[in-house]
């Protein structure tokens, strides 16, 4: 079976999900900022494309992106909290086309294609999991599938926004020849640079060394590393490291509140809509999860385990309803996010995927 493997980056995420949230900044200049406790002050965590004509970008200091925006930019506090919801949500589309999933950040993920019978089929999964995304979600995201993880990276980077690239096994080389070393995945500026004083600028540059050569310049595990990249080889695999086996739902209050009859009314509504979601997977599970995020914005998780299967959709609501109750005796924190998630599924509960639904 051949080996192809996707790598799902999401587009300057933390501002596509600002604009889902208010859709009135849609082709507006946005920065997300990582405020400082200093006042005025803080560090850009990314910011849209329409900023980044600007010249602003991740890392620079928030006064020096001001002195670059024009009348138009929005500034903006990253949530974060927000995006984490956002991205369990996008990361459960995946889940859903693909058996092995490995997220390596909140909106960046690797998944194995290999059983989807060549190529072409691995490309109709791509496809339809960006649709999902954004019908679903509102967000576009760019795909780049290859024979391994570094040739899925790179491919991804070559039609962002909104792109799919697919480089074939038989591509590896030629794909590789159009690049710059400083394209190969764990090459900063100083390793960079670091090349450049050996006179290597393109990858194609590097078959001209000895990989004891480049292990002379970075060390054996970088040195080696390198060199095997430069060829496009990457045995890593990708190695499943989400919780897979759960379903859930999150939502906003209203209003920041701790009263238990107000945060319930929220409860109940998210339990009906994820019963509804469990019945269309026609899922068994014995695992409740109550997911709040305080006016703090920490993240408080509380579940219960049963002896058997919940049942009924009344079970599911009585467990929830016990867990948000205790929660609120424990404390006076107030709630702004609430979500329920189920989990600890029965092994072989669940629909088989036609044949055709590849």
């Amino acid at each position: 079976m051949e080996r192809i493997i996707g790598l799902l980056d999401l587009d300057y995420f933390y501002a596509q999900c600002e604009v889902v949230r208010n859709p009135s900044l849609k082709e507006k200049p946005i920065v997300i900022v990582m405020p400082s406790i200093r006042e005025n002050s803080g560090v850009i965590a990314t910011c849209n494309y329409e900023a980044r004509a600007l010249k602003i970008k991740s890392g620079m200091s928030l006064n020096l992106a001001k002195k670059l925006a024009n009348s138009s930019t929005i500034f903006i506090n990253a949530d974060k909290s927000y995006y984490e919801e956002v991205s369990i949500k996008v990361f459960e589309v995946v889940d859903y086309f693909c058996e092995k999933v490995e997220q390596v950040s909140i909106d960046e993920a690797y998944f194995d294609l290999s059983s989807h019978f060549g190529y072409d089929k691995a490309q109709e999964v791509a496809l339809k999991i960006k649709h999902r995304i954004k019908s679903e979600l509102g967000l576009t995201c760019s795909i780049g599938i290859g024979p391994n993880k570094l040739i899925a990276k790179m491919a991804s980077l070559i039609k962002k926004p909104d792109g799919l690239f697919v480089v074939y096994s038989n591509q590896v080389n030629s794909f590789l020849l159009k690049h710059k070393v400083g394209d190969l995945i764990g090459v900063g500026e100083k390793t960079e640079e670091e090349f450049k004083r050996h006179g290597v600028v393109n990858i194609s540059d590097i078959h001209k060394f000895e990989k004891i050569d480049l292990i002379s310049w970075f060390g054996e595990t970088l040195g080696s590393k390198f060199y095997e990249y430069s060829f496009g080889i990457d045995s890593r695999v990708v190695e499943s490291n989400r919780e897979k086996q759960q379903l859930s739902r999150l939502m906003t209050i209203r209003e920041d509140s701790n009263d238990f009859d107000v945060v319930v009314l929220n409860v109940d509504f998210l339990v009906d809509l994820l019963y509804k979601k469990i019945l269309y997977f026609n899922k068994r599970f014995r695992t409740i999860s109550l997911i709040i995020v305080t006016d703090k914005m920490d993240t408080i998780t509380k579940s219960r385990t049963k002896s058997a299967d919940i049942s009924s959709v009344d079970e599911l609501k009585e467990v929830s309803r016990d867990l948000l109750r205790s929660f609120l005796n424990e404390s006076t924190i107030y709630v702004r996010r609430i979500g329920v998630r189920v989990s600890n599924f029965e092994e072989n509960s669940g629909f088989q995927k036609k044949l055709f639904d590849y």
